[in-house]
């Protein structure tokens, strides 16, 4: 069995406790805390993380020569907050600002604009067209799918397998408890799997329930269709929501459930901005950053015991045909 990790990390400029974007808008997530904290810890243990970047990142000049320039092995990849770009722009000042729009709940036609206008903005940038794509809020739908199927993209990773968003800055819920796990490829529904290696690759974002076993999982696939987990049920391979011993459930839980596959995939998720003071929700002081990193830094070293090798997310798409 191949087991596989994937790093994905959407890049924002920098923001506050509450999620705004700072004002002045500033990216000092970029400068260090991916230059000089995150890509020298990947390097250390061989990581090759996706970047997903926000077109507000994309704008600025200086973030853009930071990617341009940066040391190591990484991949460049969108990231789309669609009130940000056109067509139909909604902000023009970005400075105190805030995310808070899905891609999903644009008509088709905007939505493929927009998706099309950060991939032309990406190219621009950095003279290379980007692979690999996440919805801002993981607000992926069918739409999506196409729009990235039309524009050439190869991966995306918007899809958070047993979670529910509902929160009221949505229309609608964004309803993903009945995705797939495990890397799967889809040409027209978002949840539904198609023909292997036809498509495109959608990498879910590693989630497991809390204290399941392989019984419990089984009984929950066979009552699918009832839903009975909450949101909270569930851990991500995420630092803010999980802690080591999470990560080690997590990937134990993954394995045992498929068991017999040739290739497994562990996705992790989270910001940039969480690695630096006061620029996220969930590390406010250098003290909680020390931890967030020496958190990561234990699990690239079980990684390595359980020999979990690192690759890009578009190298998955040759890798799972």
């Amino acid at each position: 069995m191949k087991k596989l990790l994937v790093i994905t990390i959407d890049v924002e400029p920098d923001c506050t406790p509450n999620w705004t974007y700072s004002d002045p808008l500033t990216f000092t997530g970029v400068s260090e805390g991916i230059a000089q904290r995150l890509q020298p810890l990947f390097n250390k243990y061989g990581i090759e993380p996706t970047y997903l970047i926000n077109n507000v990142v994309l704008e600025d000049n200086r973030s853009v020569h930071v990617f341009r320039s940066l040391n190591g092995r990484y991949e460049l990849g969108t990231h789309l907050h669609p009130e940000f770009i056109d067509p139909g722009k909604q902000e023009f000042d970005y400075a105190g600002k805030k995310g808070a729009a899905n891609c999903c709940f644009y008509d088709a036609a905007t939505e493929y604009g927009k998706i099309e206008s950060i991939t032309r903005l990406f190219q621009q940038q950095f003279g290379k067209h980007p692979t690999a794509f996440r919805a801002g809020r993981f607000s992926a739908g069918n739409n999506t799918i196409k729009s990235l199927l039309k524009l050439n993209y190869k991966v995306d990773t918007s899809v958070t397998p047993f979670i529910r968003w509902d929160d009221k800055t949505r229309e609608n819920p964004v309803d993903f408890r009945l995705a797939p796990d495990q890397p799967y490829w889809t040409e027209e529904k978002i949840m539904t799997p198609g023909p292997v290696g036809k498509g495109l690759l959608e990498i879910p974002v590693s989630i497991a329930a809390k204290r399941l076993s392989a019984a419990g999982w089984l009984r929950y696939l066979v009552k699918k269709k009832r839903l009975p987990f909450k949101n909270s049920e569930f851990k991500w391979l995420r630092p803010v929501y999980s802690d080591e011993n999470d990560f080690k459930m997590i990937l134990a839980s993954v394995e045992s459930r498929y068991a017999g596959r040739d290739v497994l995939v562990y996705n992790m998720m989270f910001h940039n901005v969480e690695v630096m003071p006061g620029l996220s929700p969930y590390s406010l002081t250098e003290s909680d950053c020390e931890y967030y990193l020496s958190l990561l830094e234990r699990f690239f070293q079980h990684c390595q015991q359980q020999e979990i090798n690192s690759v890009p997310l578009s190298a998955l798409y040759d890798i799972c045909r």
